[in-house]
């Protein structure tokens, strides 16, 4: 083909392009199929592969998450240095090691096989480690297509990186025949077409929602606005929605913002005045707040007060239904660099208190151990309180459905990224977690995009960027779950196990100098 005789500059940046479109414009999304393929070709060749792949990576993961820089630049810094070096090695390991299988006639039927671990294992090591950032996984590239992909409720979004590794490898092949090429494209979007056109499951039960998205600026009056300013903008507004009392109301993320005591939380003025507000409006209700609480002892998240110490939280507050009582639950993921020191257990004993305060803008914050679900049961009603950033993490969000949730609520202030794709792709990102897990999602953005999202990942209702205003819907309350939320992300640890394998088969055949048979 003319196109492999391009250099490998030319094929780079040709590569940054078509990767940069696919995930920018949802209707260009199958060009992330040729970014790959010239990928795979550069990371074949000889001169400098891993260079030239890290190009590719670096101008992506610049080009397309460039707004991370308006909440922290160092987030950026990290996207384009860490991210780009490591999808570049991933891919070089990959096809590297594809060549060396390919020596042995017995092997050669798996020979791609360690391409899609080495990828595969490196999305995955994203579900956790200290710099988690799952935002560029390849199965998010449909992020915008939920007409695509509802075949995630089988597999998750993990399944949609296997397919895009899939496609990429068989027509980079001179050997796959075009009939196997094509049926790897449009099968899986057929299958998703007809899930698509069968109408949603019918639910016995439906609640009253209203979705509140106050649009107070995250950079100045989030922070410069008495609480009280805040409370009284939120009852307007649902004074003006001029709706009879609902069953639920969600207000977005950190919406109160100054730091208060767990155990005194609901005691003071502003606490009290948003409470009747609450319950004025909704039966129940959830909204964001900064808490704290106190431990005798020293742990990795918490610092010194007195003799005691004591622990911050990004948290989401239940009003229940009794009136009197709060429930609490802490975020889980926490944005690297913004909310978290990057592996802090380690560097905490080696710089003590300062891997808690440089932590980002408040700190490292602590998190919950487990995912919890805030019930009422007079409505039926069992919420997932997913808070902004582990909307990001498919696998990590099915654990609310495992603990019985049949609606999300997803509480964001997605206002420091600006007006920028960045929100854009946080709120599609809300649709598939919708369809892996077969609900309902309710989002509040302080400053947009809220929306009513269907089970099938459709937006219903939306309030656009810097618009303030309540959304009102009628949602049902979907029981069950779905393939992908019993089983979990399988697929990601079978890949990582195959990449070690892998690993250990190259170094064998180093050490060894085994011959190819």
């Amino acid at each position: 083909m003319e196109w492999r005789k391009l250099n490998s500059l030319t094929l780079s940046i040709v590569a940054a392009l078509c990767l940069t479109a696919a995930w920018t414009w949802s209707w260009l999304a199958l060009l992330i199929l040729p970014g790959f393929i010239l990928s795979i070709e550069v990371a074949k060749r000889s001169n400098k592969p891993l260079g030239f792949l890290y190009l590719i990576f670096a101008l992506w993961n610049g080009a397309t998450t460039y707004w991370i820089a308006n909440a922290h630049p160092l987030g950026l810094f990290a996207t384009v240095v860490v991210n780009g070096g490591l999808m570049a090695f991933a891919l070089w390991f990959g096809v590297r090691s594809s060549a060396v299988l390919s020596r042995w006639k017995s092997l050669r039927r798996i020979e791609y096989l360690p391409v899609i671990a080495c990828w595969m294992a490196f999305e995955h090591l994203h579900e956790s480690w200290g710099l988690a950032f799952p935002w560029l996984n390849l199965g998010n590239t449909f992020h915008g297509l939920p007409h695509w992909v509802q075949w995630y409720s089988l597999t998750g979004a993990v399944g949609g990186t296997l397919w895009v590794l899939l496609m990429a490898l068989l027509w980079s092949s001179e050997r796959s025949s075009m009939l196997v090429k094509y049926g790897v494209v449009l099968l899986p979007i057929l299958l998703s077409l007809g899930l698509w056109s069968l109408p949603e499951p019918v639910s016995e039960e439906s609640i009253t929602v209203h979705v509140v998205q106050p649009n107070i600026d995250a950079y100045s009056e989030k922070w410069d606005l008495p609480e009280r300013v805040q409370i009284e903008k939120v009852e307007r507004l649902l004074s003006e929605a001029n709706r009879p009392k609902t069953d639920l109301i969600v207000l977005p993320e950190t919406f109160l913002p100054k730091a208060r005591a767990e155990g005194q939380l609901g005691q003071s003025v502003a606490d009290r005045n948003l409470l009747r507000v609450m319950r004025k409006y909704g039966a129940v209700s959830v909204f964001g707040a900064t808490t704290y609480d106190f431990q005798y002892e020293s742990n990795v998240y918490n610092r010194p007060y007195g003799d005691r110490f004591y622990t911050l939280y990004n948290s989401a507050v239940f009003v229940k239904e009794d009136k009197t009582s709060l429930e609490i639950y802490h975020k889980g993921k926490l944005v690297q660099g913004a909310e978290k020191m990057p592996f802090v257990r380690y560097l905490k004993p080696l710089l003590g208190d300062w891997a808690i305060e440089l932590g980002g803008t408040t700190g490292t914050l602590g998190v919950s151990d487990h995912r919890k679900v805030f019930e009422a049961d007079s409505i039926g009603l069992k919420l997932a309180p997913v808070i902004c950033w582990e909307n990001e993490f498919s696998d990590y969000a099915t654990g609310y459905a495992r603990l019985g949730a049949n609606l999300i609520s997803v509480i964001t202030n997605d206002g420091w990224w600006g007006n920028t794709p960045g929100h854009v792709q946080h709120l599609n990102f809300s649709g598939l977690r919708a369809i892996e897990q077969n609900k309902y999602v309710v989002r509040s953005a302080n400053t947009g995009i809220s929306a009513i999202i269907s089970s099938k990942g459709k937006i219903i209702q939306q309030l656009d960027w810097d618009m303030e205003g309540v959304i009102t819907a009628e949602v049902p309350l979907i029981e069950g779950q779905t393939f992908y939320v019993r089983t979990g992300n399988i697929l990601g640890p079978i890949m990582t196990i195959i990449f070690f394998a892998n690993v250990f088969v190259i170094l064998i055949s180093r050490f060894f100098r085994l011959k190819p048979r």
